[in-house]
């Protein structure tokens, strides 16, 4: 009675470890699945800008599926809201000296403006009061780092207000930045200047693209003259599978595959989709703007000729083109 007692009390022991492993894998499953979802929208980046023998390097991640609001400047904030760190790199030295940021002092529109050089002579960033930022001069700033110098030159409450009456009275000052975008099948690279708090896509010159098993960037040759308002970050699609890419001020869009990105760079591929529009009461060119991705498999974009903008969506595939949603005059 004893042996089978003592069996059937291990047996039930046996058979809770057996449920506990069953739902903890479960709970792990689902929370894999979970992360790997959220991994999915994000894609990491790296944004140098360079001045004068020191470089700013911010590291971080910024979102495909965020809410597509008209009115929301996607020119600035899925970069400055998806920063965790910032480095900054001396000529000569190969330590980086690494800023903490604090996401009470970076503030709800993330760490703005991106250009810590703004004001020409000095940098600024996060200080470690609540809200308050420090300003540094260039000849200093190593010293500062690296602690010998524990005070910054000033300590600013508002530094909008600081650097608009700094900026008014020296003017802007260009420095050389570089964005890369580390999409799962390649990376694409932002070239450009910026020039004091203007929004970063607006100083963009080129783009490249680094490709798998391969150590030099392609360039992207659009078809036109693309002008300062013509460039975005945003080009690639919540399910990293396509690229949207604005051929001249006055379109067409394309819309690329990463399977054939490098033939479509070098040249010898076409488009999956190429998305204009002209409107019909008019024989003059439509400039084309505003162009992002709704969904998987949709983008939006605005069309302007003549005084009337027009919104209208694509959805990937459509043998009727565009579909207009409404005009303004």
């Amino acid at each position: 009675m004893f042996a089978a007692t003592q069996l059937k009390g291990k047996s039930l022991v046996l058979l809770g470890l057996l449920l506990v492993q069953y739902h903890w894998g479960i709970t792990l499953g689902r929370a894999e699945e979970a992360n790997s979802g959220l991994s999915t929208n994000l894609v990491s980046f790296e944004l140098s800008i360079h001045k004068a023998g020191v470089t700013a390097v911010f590291n971080g991640k910024r979102r495909t599926d965020r809410d597509h609001d008209l009115n929301l400047d996607r020119q600035t904030d899925s970069i400055a809201k998806g920063i965790h760190s910032l480095t900054f790199f001396f000529e000569g030295d190969s330590q980086g000296y690494p800023i903490p940021l604090q996401d009470i002092a970076i503030g709800s529109n993330g760490f703005s403006p991106l250009n810590v050089f703004a004001i020409d002579g000095v940098a600024f960033f996060p200080h470690e009061a609540e809200s308050r930022w420090a300003i540094v001069g260039l000849s200093r700033l190593r010293t500062f780092l690296r602690g010998q110098k524990p005070e910054p030159d000033q300590i600013v409450d508002d530094l909008q207000h600081y650097i608009s009456s700094e900026l008014s009275e020296s003017g802007f000052k260009s420095v050389e930045f570089t964005l890369k975008l580390q999409y799962p099948l390649a990376t694409a690279v932002f070239r450009g200047y910026a020039a004091g708090t203007l929004p970063l896509p607006s100083g963009t010159e080129s783009l490249s693209f680094l490709l798998p098993n391969t150590d030099e960037a392609v360039r992207f040759q659009p078809m036109g003259t693309l002008y300062p308002s013509d460039w975005t970050f945003d080009l690639i699609s919540p399910d990293h599978n396509h690229l949207l890419l604005l051929q001249d001020h006055y379109g067409p869009y394309h819309i690329i595959s990463f399977a054939y990105l490098a033939q479509y760079l070098d040249g010898h591929g076409e488009p999956d989709y190429l998305v204009d529009w002209q409107f019909a009461e008019s024989n003059a060119d439509a400039v084309l703007s505003q162009g992002r991705w709704l969904t998987n498999d949709m983008i939006s974009f605005s069309a302007n000729c003549c005084g009337t903008t027009a919104a209208l969506t694509y959805k990937l595939g459509s043998d009727e083109g565009p579909a207009l949603h409404h005009t303004n005059d």
